[in-house]
C-alpha cells in the first residue's frame, strides 16, 4: 500500500516548533458592500509615492493575493510586492531570519502558526485607530491580544469521488472498511493532522490530553490507508490518479477537483468540521509600518471580503461580506455556519505537536 508522506518534512517541522517553542446556514442579509476603494478604506487617503509594501504568502495564492491588493495600490499610490515563501514553517523561519532587520511588511499565514509568530515578538500589535474594519469580523477572527486578524477561513471536512464509493458518515465511518485502500489523512506534520488527531480521540470517549485512542485507532488501520498527505497537492495528485477517493481536506479544493474531472462532493462529518483560517500580520519594524496596518484594514473591509470566495475560494470573516450561491454550497459563510465549526485548544496542541509528530512516525508512519 502506497504511503505519500514525507518524513523528512515531518522531522523538520518538529525541529522547527521546537526552535520556536512557546514560552511556556440562514442568516441575516449582509449589508452592502462598498462599491468603490475609496468607500472600503475611508475619507482622505494618503499619497505614498510608490512605496513598496512587501507582503508574504503562499505561492500558490500569489496571483490572487496580487489581484485582490489592486485597489490598494491605486488608493495609495503604493506597489505590492508579493514575496512567495511557500510554506508556512518556511515563512515563519524568513521572519525569524530577518528580526533585526525585516524586509517583509505583511505576512499571510494559518493562524497555528501566527500563534507562534506572535508569542515570538514577530508581529506587531494593530492600531484599532487605522484598522476599524476589526470591528466588522466575526468574533474567532479577532485575535485577543490584539494581534492580526483572520482574513479567510476554509473547514476541513470530508471530500469524496461519488463515482468511486459511497458517501462517509463521519470520521470515524472512515475506518469501517468501505474505505481500505482508498483513503487519504493528513500527516501529523500537517495543519490538519493534529485536529484530526483530537478529533478521533473526542469521538472514541478520550480529548486532548488523551490522544491514546486515536493514535490507535490509526495504528491499527495504517495499512489501509493509502495516503498521509503532508501538501494539497498531494491529495489533488492521489484523487486524479484514482489512487484515493474519500479524504480528510480542506473545502476549498472541491471546484479544484470538480474542474480536473473527480465527481468530488463534499460532507460535514458527524464530529463536525474544524477551520483552518489564514491571518494576516503586520510584520515588527517592517520597512512600511503605516502603509501595513492599512493594507490590514484593507483586507478587512467588506469590499475586499466580498471577493475572497471567488479570488482564493476560500470563506471571508467579515460578518458584512457576500458570497456567490455556488460558493455557499461547500465553503462556510453566515453566523450558523461559523458557529458550527469545532474549535481547538491551540496553544496546547502548539506544545505536544512535536511529541505527537515523533509518535506518529513511529506507531503509524513506519
Amino acid at each position: 500500500m502506497k504511503k505519500s508522506f514525507s518524513r523528512n518534512t515531518a522531522l523538520l517541522l518538529a525541529v522547527a516548533l521546537l526552535v520556536f517553542s512557546l514560552a511556556g446556514c440562514g442568516q441575516p442579509a449582509p449589508a452592502p458592500a462598498p462599491t468603490t476603494p475609496t468607500e472600503a478604506a475611508g475619507e482622505g487617503t494618503k499619497d505614498f509615492n510608490g512605496a513598496e509594501l512587501v507582503v508574504a504568502t503562499w505561492g500558490w495564492t500569489a496571483a490572487n493575493v496580487a489581484e485582490l491588493s489592486k485597489g490598494f495600490e491605486e488608493m495609495y499610490n503604493c506597489k505590492i510586492v508579493i514575496d512567495e515563501t511557500s510554506g508556512n514553517a518556511d515563512r515563519l523561519n524568513k521572519i525569524m531570519a530577518q528580526k533585526n532587520n525585516p524586509e517583509m511588511d505583511i505576512a499571510l499565514m494559518s493562524q497555528s502558526f501566527a500563534v507562534i509568530g506572535n508569542k515570538e515578538g514577530l508581529f506587531e500589535k494593530l492600531d484599532t485607530n487605522v484598522v476599524t474594519n476589526l470591528d466588522n469580523l466575526y468574533d474567532f477572527a479577532k485575535d485577543a491580544e490584539g494581534y492580526g486578524p483572520c482574513y479567510s477561513v476554509v473547514r476541513y471536512g470530508i471530500i469524496y469521488d461519488a463515482d468511486a464509493v459511497e458517501a462517509p458518515t463521519s470520521y470515524l465511518d472512515l475506518f469501517s472498511g468501505k474505505y481500505n485502500g482508498v483513503l487519504s489523512l493528513p500527516d501529523m506534520a500537517s495543519t490538519a493532522g493534529p485536529y484530526l488527531l483530537v478529533a478521533l480521540a473526542e469521538a472514541q470517549g478520550g480529548s486532548q490530553e488523551n490522544v491514546d485512542p486515536a493514535f490507535k485507532l490509526l495504528a491499527d488501520n495504517k495499512d489501509n490507508i493509502a495516503q498521509f498527505y503532508s501538501a494539497s497537492s498531494d491529495v489533488q495528485t492521489g484523487f486524479t490518479t484514482g489512487e484515493i477517493a474519500v479524504s480528510v481536506f480542506m473545502d476549498m479544493n472541491v471546484p479544484t477537483l470538480q474542474a480536473a474531472g473527480v465527481n468530488a462532493q463534499w460532507v460535514d462529518p458527524a464530529e463536525g468540521c474544524f477551520s483552518a483560517a489564514a491571518s494576516i500580520n503586520v510584520i515588527k519594524n517592517c520597512p512600511n509600518p503605516e502603509l501595513a496596518q492599512l493594507y490590514v484594514n484593507y483586507m478587512l473591509s467588506d469590499e475586499v471580503q466580498s471577493m475572497v470566495a471567488d479570488k482564493l475560494s476560500e470563506a471571508p470573516t467579515n460578518k458584512n461580506a457576500t458570497m456567490p450561491e455556488d460558493k455557499k454550497a461547500y465553503l462556510a459563510f453566515g453566523p450558523d455556519a461559523v458557529s458550527s465549526l469545532k474549535s481547538f485548544d491551540q496553544d496546547y496542541i502548539d506544545s505536544q505537536k512535536a511529541a505527537w509528530i515523533e509518535r506518529f512516525q513511529r506507531e503509524v508512519a513506519n
